[in-house]
């Protein structure tokens, strides 16, 4: 469940919070036909990172067994895409923040490690 906080111009502000079993909370996520951000729920779990439009129900998954992270300079150095081992496609994201774009990153690491199969790919974090 995300929580939130009031700004000063009365929005609110959806932060990262971890799960039991993984990390989980709300990231900006290319659309892939549009090309445009959208906010979305994601949870990792698994070694894989489950994503929806809400919190009860996220139905998609991208697997990070084998997967590519790159890290992105645009968009303020707040973004990053992830390509699934052997997949065509290369899924974008942007946190709101340096910290919980590295939280995120580390979070993907970590589960992409604790999978036990070995793949060529390091997971690197800076």
């Amino acid at each position: 469940m995300a929580g939130s906080s009031a700004t000063s111009n009365g929005a609110t502000e959806k932060h990262l919070i971890k799960a039991e079993n993984g990390k989980n909370g709300w990231l900006s996520k290319k659309t892939q036909f549009t090309r445009r951000w959208k906010p979305v729920w994601f949870q990792i779990k698994d070694s894989k990172l489950f994503y929806g439009e809400t919190e009860k129900n996220p139905v998609k998954s991208i697997s990070l067994v084998g997967a590519e992270i790159e890290a992105l300079e645009k968009d303020g150095g707040l973004g990053w895409i992830i390509r699934p081992h052997g997949g065509k496609r290369s899924f974008f994201f942007r946190a709101e923040s340096a910290e919980e774009q590295q939280q995120w990153m580390e979070a993907i690491c970590e589960a992409q490690m604790s999978s036990g199969e070995r793949t060529a790919n390091a997971c690197v974090v800076q």
